[in-house]
Formats: structure tokens, sequence, C-alpha cells
């Protein structure tokens, strides 16, 4: 498996295999872009951002090559929605089939995504502009509700799935498909906000999120009770910051107001636990603000951290890791269908 993360400056891989319920990573690489080829999710410059695809991949397939490839785009328009899906059992006494399973995971997806087709037209920033669907996602399933991770021979009435949508400007989608195929390769998209945090939720996060600061892009995923509930990006990234260093306490303080703002269904506070990863020194400013405007809003202390490889704990690996390449590891994640 490959996860591509698509960034404004760069393309990072990640080629790993599954083994049973953990992730082996067997290379890892990256390519610069030139200034303007990617932005805001957007690849504009197809062929540059396919060449540096082609040549991150090419250092990282050194030991394995990978056969699906998942890539991870960050932009403002690119939302991920999040269905909850219940059927009611008839035989109560019987275990569950393959094939029943198998047909409650359609009848959950096609639902999941007529929800998020129906958001989508009620979503402001997406009203009137042609979409497409990135991918769908099975998050977690339930029995009577108790988590598990198949329901295969299981007994019980109530079935819930928990389902995954991401969908974003078919401009963006396409484009990035488009990069994919400039250098000879298949992959389909995800929210990168969403593949890192469906990562950490998969290797013991219960209630945190992480944030993370991309050249021209912040992004962040909210963690709930282990399960991906709420992603945002905004068009203000490092880039931009850095250029106005003078002002970093006062645009420092904006950003952080920017990250704590309402989201759409949730209604709950900012969680307490916050990792970020992408912040330079000249912009530690960014987490103390974030720290400071998450403890207003809850009235109690906050644990901010810089997010290590380390807490990546479903991630087995010999290669170097950086904080930077998780984005790309959970877009491999993903294509590893590692819950």
């Amino acid at each position: 498996m490959a996860g591509v993360e698509l960034g404004a400056d760069r393309v990072r891989v990640v080629v790993a295999r599954r083994e049973d319920a953990l992730l082996r990573v067997t290379g890892v690489a990256q390519a610069p872009l030139q200034p303007g080829a990617m932005t805001g999710g957007l690849v504009v410059d197809r062929a540059a951002v396919g060449g540096a695809v082609a040549s991150a991949l090419s250092v990282a397939e050194a030991k394995e090559k990978a056969t699906r490839i998942v890539a991870a785009i960050d932009g403002d328009d690119v939302h991920t929605y999040h269905v909850a899906t219940t059927f009611e059992r008839e035989a109560l006494n019987e275990p569950m089939s393959h094939g029943e399973v198998t047909r409650a995971l359609q009848e959950a997806r096609a639902e999941a995504e007529q929800n998020a087709r129906e958001a989508a037209v009620n979503d402001a920033s997406l009203r009137g502009i042609a979409t497409v669907q990135l991918r769908d996602d099975v998050a977690g399933l339930a029995l009577d509700g108790r988590p598990l991770t198949s329901l295969v021979g299981f007994q019980g009435r109530y079935v819930e799935v928990r389902t995954d949508v991401s969908l974003a400007p078919l401009v963006l989608g396409s484009a990035a498909t488009g990069a994919l195929e400039a250098a000879k390769r298949r992959g389909v998209v995800t929210c990168g906000a969403y593949a890192l945090g469906r990562l950490l939720a998969a290797s013991g996060l219960v209630d945190g999120a992480a944030v993370r600061l991309g050249a021209d892009v912040t992004a962040f995923a909210v963690v709930r009770g282990s399960r991906v509930v709420a992603t945002r990006a905004f068009g203000l990234g490092r880039d931009a910051l850095l250029a106005r260093l003078e002002r970093v306490e006062r645009d420092a303080a904006v950003w952080a107001r920017c990250v704590v703002a309402p989201m759409p269904g949730i209604d709950e506070i900012a969680p307490a636990r916050w990792y970020f990863v992408g912040v330079p020194e000249e912009l530690v400013a960014l987490p103390r603000a974030l720290g400071d405007a998450v403890s207003d809003q809850r009235g109690g202390e906050v644990q901010m951290e810089a997010l290590r490889p380390r807490l990546a704990a479903r991630v087995l690996t010999q290669e170097p890791l950086h904080a930077d390449d998780l984005v790309a590891c959970g877009a491999a994640a993903l294509a590893a269908e590692l819950t």
C-alpha cells in the first residue's frame, strides 16, 4: 500500500504492508514542489506534481511496489461527513453471516453517501459547486452497543455501522487523480486531516485532536470515543505566518480562534488534548495561543504537545519516519483498511 500526501511545498510518500492489525512501513520518501505547483489542495501544475509523485514513489518502493494507492489532500472545501446507520435484525438468535454483514455494509454506505450529498447541498461553502465523492470508509461496527471489529458470528438485535464519506469540489478531486495518472499510477483521494485522525484513533487516541500546519493550509481532526468526528481546513499556513514574524503574537491569536471556532455537527467544546505538527520554532506562539483559546473555552487546563511518530502505535518501521510523514502514513493505513 502507498499513502501519498500532496502538499503545497512537497509530496510525501509512505509505502507499507499490513501485518494483522499493524502497518509495517517499508519505504518513506519525499519530493519538493516548485512554488505554485499546488495550492490549497488544488493541483495547479499536473506535470510537476505528477513528476514529484513518480520520483517519491520510485524511492519509497525500493523494497516493495505498492498495488493500492491513496492520496491525501487538504483544502477549505474538502469535507468529511460522519454517519451512523442502525439496522434491526429479525433473526435475533442466529449468528450474523458474511452475507448479512455485506448487505448491512452496502446499505450503510448507500445511506451515508446520500446523507453526505444532502449535507453538501446545505453547506454554504459547497452550495452551487459540483462535488465528487473521494472515499467512503467504515469507521466502526457495533452490535447492541458493543463495539466489534467484525460482526460475523455474533448474535444481537441492533447493528450499527459508522461510515465516513469525504467530498470535495470536482476540480480538486479530478486534479489530484490527474496527478497520479501523470505519474502513471492509479489511486483514490481522501482528506488528509481525516487520514491522520483515523491513524491516531486506531493507535489508541480516545479523545483529542491533531492539528497540522502545512505550507499554505492548516488542517485538523477531532477524535471522540476513538472515532474521527470532525475535520476542518482553512487557508492560513506556515509560509504566510513566517512572512509576518513581527506580528506573530497577533497572528497566532487569530489563527487559534479559527481552530476553535464552532464546527457544524459538533456541539461539545474543544477537547483537552491537542497534538500539533509542522510548527517551526519561530512559530511556537501558535500552539501557545491555541492552548490559551482552548483553556478559555473549557475553563480548565489543556494539554498541548508535539506529535511524535511513536504515537502512531499501530505503525511498525525501521525507516526514518518524521511526524510530517504521518498524513501519508494514515493514507496508507486507509488503503490497507486498518481500523
